[in-house]
């Protein structure tokens, strides 16, 4: 099955080495949103997971995982979210000094 990951986010596009494109489509034989993040790797390779998770199975702050477009926070909401061909990931990352006010 295919899967996009999408990014706008300098930083993790530069982890993933990605220089001049935002997404990119997946053939994976994962099962769930967790096994999908244990696969694919960044340019080092490292898988992303160890990227993106820290030691409390919380993603690193700042950063925001989107599934088809919910939002998941913690590591244990990916255990049960099984992909389907089509499905898209978005890694983002916050932006510093958009609070307003």
């Amino acid at each position: 099955m295919k899967i996009t990951l999408h990014t706008m986010d300098l930083q993790i596009r530069n982890m993933l080495g990605w220089d001049s494109k935002t997404e990119e489509e997946f053939e994976t034989q994962a099962k769930t949103l967790f096994d999908f993040f244990k696969e694919v790797k960044d340019k080092d390779g490292k898988v992303l997971y160890d990227r993106v998770i820290d030691e409390t199975d919380v993603i690193l702050g700042n950063s925001y995982a989107f599934f088809n477009c919910k939002a998941l926070l913690k590591r244990d909401a990916w255990d049960d979210r099984l992909l389907e061909d089509g499905d898209k990931i978005v890694l983002l990352r916050s932006l510093a000094g958009c609070g307003g006010g």
